[in-house]
């Protein structure tokens, strides 16, 4: 007795699902409840899809898969770069206009996250930064994802909802680095109470947007220090200014008074609407040297401590020079001064 014959005469069948091949190559055979109408598509078939049903036997049916007779179709794989936007463009096949699209995201079919679905009503639905549009005239769906994340890239699905098991499309995506149009240096140092003025480049296009610099190592959370505006293109904040050379295209960041603190990681940025755009800089401060001799001197009476010094140096002169100095200068005076009676005396006692 065949396969077929044996599903056929098989009264207890109602919803029983026998594999005997692969779906890419051989036939998935299944056997339908007698509620189930002729001639539905694969009802009990994998996502990949199948041909309609055929009768086997009284009121059985059988589903029989046949490579490529999924109505939805799709690209195999697609790539888009990191900050950018990626549009994945899925077909079906007439019939299915109003049926809900969607797009799933994870390797496991039976698990897979939906990220936005279309529906009879709403043919366009946008959900943080994906959205999707189903152009039911051309029967064509398409997925854009904005802002394009290294972390987006996996494996997704093209899918049209029904009632059963979904129709669906396994699409790759492959997110490259992207490459930001603002450049600068990597890192710079500067020293002690000196200036420091970084200078970071950017290409054409971006003359008329903000640019701004920030602190911090990490680039969502980093605090904006000094930022210009279309209007603005040079802006000073306490010991920090920035100024937008258009022409050259070129904006520089110049700190004064620069302190042992301000070292750290920085970032050249240039605003848009959504994610901006920077690069990393890394900032060093050197202490500020220190020299002997009388050139000590004048540098440390700039600061606090310097003037404590230069006031314990006086004092010691005070105690140890200027003081007994004085006191000797004292007694020469006092000496000169003294009382001459012993003189008188004599005087008197000759006449």
């Amino acid at each position: 007795m065949s396969p077929l014959q044996a599903l056929g005469n098989n009264p207890s069948c109602v919803t029983c699902f026998t594999v005997i091949f692969s779906c890419k190559v051989y036939l998935y055979l299944g056997c339908y409840s007698p509620r189930e109408p002729l001639g539905v598509p694969g009802a009990l078939c994998p996502a990949g899809g199948c041909g309609p049903a055929l009768r086997v036997g009284g009121d059985r049916h059988v589903g029989v898969c046949f490579p490529g007779s999924s109505p939805v179709t799709g690209p195999k794989a697609v790539r888009g770069q990191e900050r950018g936007s990626l549009a994945v463009q899925c077909r079906y096949t007439p019939g299915w206009e109003s049926h809900g699209k969607w797009w799933c995201r994870g390797a496991d079919w039976g698990n897979c996250k939906i990220l936005v679905q279309t529906t009879a009503s709403e043919p366009e639905v946008k959900r943080d930064r994906v959205s999707i549009r189903d152009d039911r005239e051309n029967r064509t769906f398409t997925v854009t994802t904005e802002e394009l994340r290294l972390d987006d890239a996996g494996i997704y699905w093209c899918g049209i909802a029904r009632v059963g098991t979904d129709h669906a499309e396994q699409v790759s995506v492959t997110v490259d680095p992207g490459s930001s149009p603002v450049t600068g240096p990597k890192a710079v140092r500067g020293q002690e109470r000196g200036s420091l003025a970084v200078q970071c480049r950017y290409t054409p296009g971006w003359e008329s947007h903000g640019k701004w610099w920030c602190r911090g190592a990490d680039w969502d959370s980093c605090k904006i220090l000094v930022q210009t505006t279309a209007s603005e293109p040079e802006v000073k904040r306490d010991r920090v200014s920035i100024r937008d050379d258009r022409e050259n295209r070129t904006f520089t960041v110049t700190t004064e008074e620069l302190r042992l603190d301000d070292a750290g990681v920085y970032w050249c940025g240039i605003e848009r609407v959504g994610h901006d755009h920077g690069t990393q800089v890394r900032v060093t401060v050197d202490p500020a040297p220190v020299t002997s001799g009388d050139d000590s001197l004048n540098m440390t009476s700039h600061g606090p401590n310097g003037r404590s010094l230069l006031r314990s140096i006086h004092f010691l002169l005070l105690v140890f020079l200027k003081m007994p100095l004085f006191l000797g200068m004292l007694s020469a005076v006092l000496w000169v001064h003294r009382p001459q009676g012993s003189s008188r005396w004599e005087t008197k006692s000759a006449l």
